[in-house]
Order: structure tokens, then sequence, then C-alpha cells
């Protein structure tokens, strides 16, 4: 009699990729990822607006109550995908059970901001998200539900890379343009997630989780996909705030 049970990650499968490939295979999507960056620097307008000396203040203020909803917004996308993950791998579900017991509730450090601006709380629970970002949701919902929870653990693996790639420099034009005082939130969810090498640890859940070459490509197109989401999000403020 055999065991109908075949999901929640009963049987431990060799990783696809060995410790040399894997290594390898994150040198391919970080030059990819570098390019996206290029990309988005020469399509998106604004997109370096925060790293100018003076800044249009709604667009600021819009952007920490976004970044607070979508924080938001991904604690239940990232739960369900878990349970996905769960099911099919169990130390890559380990590993990012750990990264949202660490990043869960980083909504308040961009409240935290935000009120140091005039904010009040009441203000930020009663704006809603944008329509570009409830599409992002939505997308990752269905990443997960129809296709491979591998695609919801780009998105992390998107925003802990750029992070580490764009956000420092962010922080230091913001300091004094806004003032330390004023971004003290942002300062430490970047510090959390250079100290805790988020990017390698994202990577170590995504290496997990590929088991074929297709795979591999399909990370990419993840990536592109959810990019060209934030993107619309962007032109949106830019449309909204800063165009003339």
């Amino acid at each position: 009699m055999s065991n109908r049970i075949k999901d929640t990650a009963i049987v431990r499968r060799a990783p696809f990729l060995n410790l040399e490939r894997s290594q390898q295979v994150k040198r391919e999507i970080d030059d990819f990822l570098d390019t996206k960056i290029i990309e988005w620097n020469n399509t998106v307008p604004s997109a370096k607006h925060l790293e100018n000396k003076e800044i249009n203040q709604d667009y600021y203020k819009q952007t920490l109550i976004e970044h607070s909803w979508r924080i938001r917004l991904m604690r239940t996308v990232q739960c369900n995908a878990l349970h996905k993950i769960s099911q099919t791998n169990a130390e890559a579900a380990q590993l990012y059970a750990a990264y949202q017991d660490e990043e869960m509730l980083h909504d308040t450090l961009f409240m935290q901001d935000a009120e140091s601006l005039g904010i009040a709380k009441e203000t930020i629970f009663n704006t809603e998200p944008s329509f570009y970002t409830r599409l992002l949701s939505g997308f990752l919902y269905f990443i997960a539900e129809h296709e491979k929870p591998v695609g919801v653990v780009c998105y992390s693996y998107l925003v802990e890379y750029t992070t580490q790639k764009i956000t420092p420099k962010q922080i230091k034009a913001l300091s004094e343009s806004i003032g330390k005082d004023k971004i003290s939130g942002q300062a430490a969810h970047l510090n959390t997630d250079l100290v805790e090498d988020h990017t390698q640890d994202m990577w170590d859940i995504l290496s997990k989780l590929i088991e074929s070459e297709e795979d591999i490509q399909d990370v990419k197109r993840y990536l592109a996909e959810i990019q060209e989401l934030l993107k619309m999000f962007f032109v949106d403020m830019h449309n909204k705030y800063i165009k003339e």
C-alpha cells in the first residue's frame, strides 16, 4: 500500500544547482538585473528624483505611504507563497519563514518617517494603496496559485538586490534634503537589509527552488514582469506630482 500524501516536502531531493552552478547562475541573474536597473533609469521618468537636492514633497510622502502598504500587502502574498513552498521544499520554506520574520513589520519604519513629516497614522490607514500596487499583489497571488512560487520569491530578490545597489545613495541624499532625523526608519530598514545580507538570503531560497534550466529562464521573466508592474506606479507618480 502506497502513501497517498505526495506533497508537504516529505521527499528531500538533492538540489538541481550544486554550489558551483549556483554561484554561476547568481552572477547571471545579477548581470541581468544590472541591465534592468540601467533600463529603469533610462525609461522611468524621475527615476532618480529622491537623489536630488530638492525633492517634491508630495511625491516623497506618497512613496512612504505606498511603501507601508506594499509591505502590508506582501505579508499575505508571501505567507501564501510560503504555504506553497512548504509543500515542496522544507529547507527553502524554513529560510523564507525566517526572512518573513525579519521583514514582516517593517511597514512601521516607513510610517515612522511619514509621521515625522506630519502625516498622521489615520491618514496612512485611510489612504488606499495605488491601483498598480494592488495589481502587483494580485499578480504575485496568481503566480503562487497557478504557476510557481519561485516567481513570488523573485519579487523579494529584486527588491533586496536593488536596495543594496540603489538605496544607500537615496538615503545619503535624503539625509541632506529632508534631514537625518526624518529618515531614521528608512535608514534602519536599509541597515537590516545590508547587515543581514538579505540579497544572499533570498538567493539561498531561490537556488533551492530552481529545479531546471527552464526555471532559470523563468526567473528572468518574472523579474522583468515585476519590474514592469513597479514601473507603472512610478510613472503614475511622476505624472501626478512632478510632470508640469
